[in-house]
């Protein structure tokens, strides 16, 4: 009982003080210096899952379990994103259809900060620091704070602070699913390098997009407002076929994240569910893409 208690005070103090630093730190930060206001950010949340750990006396290497990575874990952690991403994009595309220019004035604002400095920085910025920092707190310090809640509990506890914590309503969910698989991953696997990974992934296609100028993407959204096309149900008809596969993705990732003295789930039992869910996403996108 006391160490419950004691792993509730540590993860409720820890997120706490993590977005106080946010909202009265970090953004103020960001918003005076930019890019280097982001970087100090990182390295703040980074500080915070250290502090928090020593404070507590949490053991370290529970708190922060690196292993030894293998070719079969980082092809796990692909799929497991590729699945994972299937979904945000999913997400993303209603989004667009309820609330376009919002989505699109959270994107461009982004692109701006990104572009303050050269690629070869912004990918360190964007890709490689959140990935090790963000983890570092939430699949690190605060999940292993989250015992002894159930598995479920804490997958999806900790994939919605995630996207409570990036403070808009917007990119909640979008977020909040990579969180919850990102949770996922790391109590599957066992290894925060995993995680870090599944972050480092989904960060680089994020830097790869401010490649793209945005002129280019405000010109295609008036044209696309002009047409009154900006998303139809016929076109999120299309990602619903797209994110048919993520179940697949999401059952071959985690199998091959699966320790080998792990207990091996119910195949059938996983694939019946996994073929449900496909034919459930087709079937939505066959009749979104009939209402056009």
């Amino acid at each position: 009982m006391r160490t419950s208690r004691k792993n509730l005070l540590a993860a409720v103090s820890g997120y706490l003080l993590a977005l106080l630093f946010l909202l009265f730190v970090a953004a103020p930060l960001q918003l005076r210096y930019g890019m280097l206001g982001l970087l100090w950010t990182e390295l703040g949340l980074l500080a915070l899952a250290l502090l928090g750990t020593a404070v507590f006396r949490s053991p370290w290497r529970q708190v922060f379990n690196f292993h030894r990575p293998t070719w079969k874990g980082v092809a796990g952690t692909l799929l497991l994103w590729m699945g994972a991403y299937a979904l945000v994009m999913l997400v993303s595309m209603f989004t667009m259809l309820l609330v376009p220019q919002r989505l699109t004035d959270v994107s461009t604002a982004i692109t701006d900060l990104f572009s303050q400095v050269p690629f070869v920085l912004r990918f360190l910025l964007v890709a490689v620091t959140p990935a090790f920092c963000e983890e570092m707190l939430f699949r690190g310090y605060l999940l292993h704070h989250m015992q002894p809640m159930p598995a479920w509990g804490r997958i999806l506890l900790c994939g919605g602070l995630f996207g409570l914590f990036h403070l808009d309503p917007v990119r909640f969910l979008p977020t909040a699913i990579l969180g919850i698989f990102l949770t996922w991953g790391a109590l599957r696997s066992g290894n925060l390098l995993y995680a870090m990974l599944f972050h480092l992934f989904n960060n680089s296609l994020s830097a790869l997009a401010t490649l793209v100028p945005a002129s280019a993407d405000t010109a295609a959204l008036e044209a696309a407002e002009t047409a009154g096309t900006v998303m139809t149900l016929p076109a999120l008809g299309a990602y619903f076929f797209l994110a048919a596969a993520s179940p697949w993705l999401v059952w071959a990732g985690l199998s091959l994240l699966r320790p080998k003295d792990a207990p091996a789930p119910d195949r059938a039992r996983s694939a019946m569910l996994c073929l449900v869910l496909c034919a459930a996403c087709i079937a939505v996108g066959w009749l979104l893409m009939r209402m056009g």
